[in-house]
C-alpha cells in the first residue's frame, strides 16, 4: 500500500510532466524558464528527486497554473 507520501510524489511527477507537455515546453525550456536545472525536472518527472515548495512554486509560474494542480 502506498503512503501519502508516494501518492502526492506520483502525482506531482504526472502532472508535471503533463501540465508542462500541454504548454509544449521540453523540459530544458521549463527548467530555464523556471529558473531549475533541466535535470532537476527530468529528475522530478521521473520520480527520483523530491521538489522542495519553492521549486513547485516557479514550476507553476511558469505553467501558468495553480500550485495546487501539482498534487491532485
Amino acid at each position: 500500500m502506498a503512503s501519502n507520501i508516494d501518492r502526492i510524489k506520483e502525482n506531482i511527477r504526472i502532472n508535471i510532466r503533463k501540465y508542462r507537455k500541454k504548454r509544449g515546453l521540453t523540459q530544458l525550456q521549463l527548467g530555464v524558464q523556471a529558473d531549475v536545472a533541466e535535470g532537476h525536472i527530468r529528475a522530478l518527472e521521473a520520480g527520483r528527486k523530491k521538489p522542495g515548495l519553492d521549486v513547485l512554486c516557479k514550476i507553476a509560474d511558469v505553467l501558468e497554473i495553480d500550485v495546487r494542480l501539482l498534487f491532485e
